[in-house]
Order: C-alpha cells, then sequence, then structure tokens
C-alpha cells in the first residue's frame, strides 16, 4: 500500500512544527511498516517532515520518484512540474493525507467546508483523490476541536 503525506510548504512556527510532528506520528502509527510505502513530493516543510519521521518509524518511503524537474506549476521544456508531481502522486497512492496550518496569507478555496487554513497545492493534489474515490483527509493544524482534531483522534492507540 502507498500512503501520500503531503502538505503545506510555507515556513512553520516553532509550534506548528511541533504539531505536525505530533500528527504525522499519529497517523503513520495507522499503518504497518511492513506492507506501507510511504510517498511524498519533497519538498520543504510538511513533505520532508512527513518523510524524516516515517524513515525513524521504520518505513520504507519514495520521494524522488516525485520530486519536480521544475519550480513551475506546469510543465517546462519536457520538465515535470508540480501539477505533474502532484497528479503523479494522486494517481500512484492509495490513501492521502493533506496537512496544512491555519490561514496566514493565502486562504485557500480548495475546499468549501474548511476555508480557514492555508492555500496549498496540496490541497489540489486531495481534491483529485477526492475524485479518484480514494480515502483522503485533510489536515489543519493547530489542532482544533471545530476542524479535525476529533476525528484525528481515532488514529491513536
Amino acid at each position: 500500500m502507498k500512503v501520500a503525506l503531503v502538505g503545506t510548504s510555507i515556513a512553520l512556527t516553532e509550534q506548528e512544527e511541533k504539531d505536525m510532528r505530533q500528527f504525522i506520528s499519529i497517523v503513520l502509527k495507522r499503518y504497518d511498516i511492513n506492507s506501507t510505502i510511504i510517498i511524498s513530493g519533497g519538498a520543504k516543510g510538511v513533505d520532508t517532515l512527513a518523510i524524516e519521521i516515517a524513515e525513524s518509524m521504520g518505513f520504507k518511503t519514495e520521494v524522488d520518484r516525485y520530486k519536480p524537474d521544475t519550480n513551475h506549476w506546469e510543465d517546462q521544456n519536457g520538465k515535470k512540474g508540480y501539477k505533474s508531481r502532484n497528479l503523479l502522486i494522486a494517481k500512484e497512492c492509495d490513501e492521502l493525507h493533506s496537512f496544512s496550518v491555519p490561514y496566514h496569507k493565502l486562504k485557500c478555496y480548495h475546499h468549501e467546508e474548511l476555508e480557514e487554513h492555508e492555500r496549498t497545492a496540496a490541497c489540489w493534489t486531495l481534491l483529485k483523490v477526492k475524485q479518484m474515490d480514494k480515502p483522503c483527509q485533510l489536515i489543519v493544524m493547530p489542532p482544533d476541536e471545530s476542524i479535525n482534531y476529533k476525528e484525528l483522534r481515532k488514529y491513536e492507540d
């Protein structure tokens, strides 16, 4: 099984990074180390944290295959951009967890019911996974009883 862990690449506050680490770990505890491969796009922020935590817990990971070849949304001169990278993640994952933070600069327009978080390409990827009828979850940090915290608590032992 391939599980994608993706999310915001904006600079995290110390508390946001602490919260991200905690909840990435909680999500990973759901999965069997021997039968799960963690995939991510390799961006700074959540992607990098997720792979670091997954590897420290003993998971196999795949990152290089999903890194873009250019720093553009669209492909440029035959080089894979962020959009193609995110579509590849959406196609190849069996489940996806997208991590975001409360709105700082760019309010998300991808999720009408939870728009009070930062817009990220990971949200766009989550919508593609949802369209493919695969399990997916948006987790907004820090934990907030009115948003996702109750849903996330079910993953704890």
